[in-house]
């Protein structure tokens, strides 16, 4: 699979440039008190290459990927992306029968994952499908099962050659499912090649007065668009990354107090967590800027940020439909507005046009009245997108997030659809009925919790048999972290069900 360098697509030539260039023993991740060098990222992507190279049908341009935060699959998703085949995530948050599922619809004919994932179930599922298995070890990769000629799977055209056109798929991701079922999202290289680019741009601002700049903090998930765009820029520009596979506030701290960062990637309920913590304001001294999204933050939140810390809070509005964010705010604008539009999820970047649109009629509203949000993203297609969100745009064109119109509930930076985990819900052959509402969470900022209508007949199941069901049929983000048994659920006269009588119910207990 190994391409000539005059073969490679632009973001591939771009990206394997970058790595020729950093020295191979300079750091390029710090990670649970260990450094990894730039050769141990060479290696990874060698060894990845042959091994994928290993499948008996030849070359394979998608494989898939059940990305975690540490530093060997952040290296992998680089080597997919060097050699010009595309990584199509999974969440590893799911069970592993939930994993097979998608593993056998979207007919993949190679699994990445880490050794804790290559459970017996998974390696059964991939031995029967004839699939690539390659298992993420923490020191090297290792081939878990190379199918043979006669037993590989040959359906679908996903052992062709990979295409370099700019315009073919660089990475799939899935979309939280808020505007619908959840489906693949494709980024192409082109737009990933743009948003790297963009980022180099912003990273070098914000580190132009710092004598030497510090790594790129992240903490966001690899399997999510997001940390897709977190993790790019650091190969593009041969920078370190010091990396939490998950926000804990303690290390999070620490990273800080050893880097000294000038700008900061935490989301609404890590900020609400530093506030209530009321650390003295040095610790904070080397952040000029805060950068957050995905979920709401309180205006409280923000205004201790802005007014007592002195640090200005870049809110930015973005989802996996629309390959990430598409509202931000520039240190311009920070300077000038962050005092007067405190709330504001910022302007629509370029590529971008937003509109606010009656939710019942359709039709576009004018400005500061609250409706739809709908959104035109070049890098996604030509058409309007409606989300389930209420927005308004002010005459300044920036736009304010003001709430939910189906109820999304945020979930530590999860988009969760009520109405798509009560239908799972449902499937429990005890029950007849099920709503979901969220609920206020100190630590994730929402929760989902559940109400419950039994069968005629049925005993009342109980919390642990309900949570293994929930594993079995949703992500791990979506499982209730409560279920109310009630007679009937509350209804409007259209026979929806009242989630503000639903509320009442639930609060009632």
């Amino acid at each position: 699979m190994t391409l000539a360098p005059n073969l490679r697509s632009a973001l591939a030539c771009s990206l394997s440039s970058s790595l020729a260039q950093c020295a191979a023993s300079d750091t390029a991740f710090y990670f649970q008190d260990r450094e990894y060098c730039w050769q141990d990222v060479r290696n990874t992507i060698s060894s990845l290459d042959q091994l994928l190279n290993k499948h008996p049908l030849g070359e394979l341009s998608r494989v898939a990927f059940i990305a975690r935060s540490r530093p060997l699959h952040i290296s992998c998703l680089w080597g997919l992306l060097t050699t010009d085949r595309c990584a199509s995530m999974i969440h590893c948050y799911q069970s592993t029968a939930k994993i097979i599922s998608d593993i056998r619809k979207e007919g993949y004919r190679a699994l990445i994952a880490d050794q804790q994932d290559w459970n017996a179930e998974l390696l059964a599922a991939v031995q029967d499908m004839g699939c690539l298995g390659i298992a993420i070890t923490e020191h090297s990769l290792e081939l878990r099962h190379c199918p043979e000629p006669n037993t590989a799977n040959h359906a679908g055209s996903q052992t062709t050659p990979a295409n370099q056109d700019d315009t073919a798929t660089a990475i799939e991701t899935l979309s939280s499912g808020t505007t619908g079922a959840p489906k693949r999202i494709q980024l192409s290289r082109r737009n990933l090649a743009a948003s790297t680019e963009a980022a180099k741009q912003a990273l070098t601002q914000m580190n132009a007065s710092a004598s030497q700049p510090a790594p790129i903090i992240s903490v966001l998930p690899l399997s999510n668009i997001s940390g897709v765009y977190a993790s790019t820029p650091a190969l593009a520009m041969g920078m370190p990354m010091a990396i939490l596979e998950k926000f804990q506030l303690d290390d999070w701290l620490a990273i800080v107090q050893r880097f000294k960062p000038v700008a900061a990637d935490i989301p609404p309920a890590a900020m609400a967590a530093l506030r209530q913590r009321q650390l003295p304001k040095e610790v904070f001294s080397s952040i000029k800027v805060v950068r957050t999204g995905a979920a709401p933050l309180d205006r409280e939140v923000q205004a201790y940020f802005q007014n007592e810390l002195g640090i200005p809070v870049n809110l930015s509005y973005g989802a996996s439909e629309f390959c990430g964010v598409i509202t931000s705010w520039t240190m311009a604008e920070l300077a000038e507005y962050s005092a007067t539009k405190m709330g504001s999820c910022g302007r629509a970047l370029p590529g971008v046009e937003l509109r606010i649109s009656d939710p019942d009629t359709g039709a576009v509203l004018a400005t500061n009245e609250v409706g739809r949000l709908e959104a035109k993203v070049e890098r996604v297609g030509p058409d309007w997108i409606a989300t389930s969100d209420q927005a308004r745009l002010d005459e300044d064109g920036f736009m304010w997030f003001e709430g939910r119109l189906e109820e999304t509930i945020f979930r530590g930076g999860f988009k969760l659809a009520p109405l798509l985990i009560a239908e799972q819900l449902r499937r429990h052959p005890a029950l007849a009925d099920a709503a979901v509402i969220g609920v206020d969470d100190p630590r994730l900022g929402q929760v989902p919790i559940a109400a419950l209508v039994l069968k005629a007949g049925q005993n009342q199941p109980s919390d642990e048999e309900l949570n293994h069901f929930a594993r079995e049929h949703l992500s791990a983000t979506e499982i209730p972290s409560a279920y109310y048994f009630v007679d009937e659920l509350p209804r409007t006269s259209s026979y929806k069900i009242s989630l503000v009588e639903l509320r009442k119910l639930i609060e009632a207990f």
